[in-house]
């Protein structure tokens, strides 16, 4: 097959699971059992529902399954774990302060804040390209990591319980974190990379139009458009959608530095676990 053609059909196969599979799977569900979707607010305590993440994590393992393919090919692996985890821990610091700007109130679905965080997120891929050229050997903050469960178990605040903390917690860190990253860094960028291959370099570290691909569809889906279409939401936020394409670059630039998705994973959903629990005790 001619390499044209592999990528039309590289491209339209992660277009139709991002846009079409994904959210019509969710919906799908969420019509034969009308309850579920509140339920998870309402009777287990999430944040919001958190159904679709389990569909992204389900539908890479089943995608990989019925292509007889390796988890390891599509970044879900734990080799070099002790690299992963050094890559991780030494741009942990940096992506926590990178999202400080939600903690003064600014405004990510206008534009002014949108450009800020843009502007950030460009800054920050420069920092953790600097920081990692030579895969500084630094392990994930176990101060950071345990900070979390010390905040769970002191203080007494007004309807805060360890176990709502501990909600909040597996909301961001695991599903929100690894339901994405196992979805876009995972398998859409490795998909990509297959049919692009990596032919450009950013501080030595090879990527791809995969990369760049992956993370307009992440910015994309986060402007509400697939909410609107499905009449969930009247809302559609642009702004969102743009600064998120500069976050997802910076997701795809750990993942091809590490290798994993892993590194990404910890760096999508940790910073924000770790701010959701702080606020119930401040």
């Amino acid at each position: 097959m001619k390499p044209s053609l592999l990528k039309i059909g590289g491209i339209l196969e992660v277009f139709l699971v991002t846009f079409v599979v994904v959210p019509f799977l969710t919906l799908g569900v969420y019509k034969l059992f009308p309850r579920f979707e509140t339920w998870q607010t309402e009777n287990l305590g999430f944040p919001f529902p958190v159904f679709v993440y389990i569909t992204m994590i389900f539908l890479v393992l089943l995608l990989i399954l019925v292509q007889h393919r390796k988890p390891a090919e599509y970044g879900m692996t734990i080799a070099y774990l002790r690299i992963q985890l050094d890559i991780a821990g030494a741009c942990f610091i940096p992506v926590v302060l990178a999202n400080l700007p939600f903690r003064f109130g600014v405004d990510h679905k206008a534009w002014g804040g949108a450009l800020l965080l843009a502007a950030i997120q460009i800054s920050l891929l420069v920092v953790l390209a600097w920081l990692l050229r030579r895969k500084p050997n630094t392990s994930l903050p176990a101060s950071v990591v345990g900070g979390v469960f010390l905040l769970i178990g002191t203080g007494n605040p007004a309807g805060a319980t360890a176990g709502k903390a501990l909600v909040l917690f597996l909301t961001y860190a695991f599903f929100v974190g690894f339901g994405e990253e196992m979805l876009y860094r995972g398998y859409i960028q490795s998909r990509l990379n297959e049919v692009f291959g990596k032919p450009f370099r950013f501080f030595s570290v090879p990527f791809g139009w995969g990369a760049l691909i992956t993370a307009l569809l992440f910015g994309f889906t986060h402007v509400g458009i697939l909410r609107w279409i499905l009449g969930l939401s009247p809302e559609v936020t642009l702004p969102w959608g743009v600064w998120t394409v500069f976050s997802g670059l910076v997701f795809g630039f750990v993942r091809e530095k590490s290798g994993s998705v892993l590194a990404p994973a910890l760096l999508h959903g940790l910073p924000q676990a770790i701010a959701a629990v702080a606020m119930l005790y401040l």
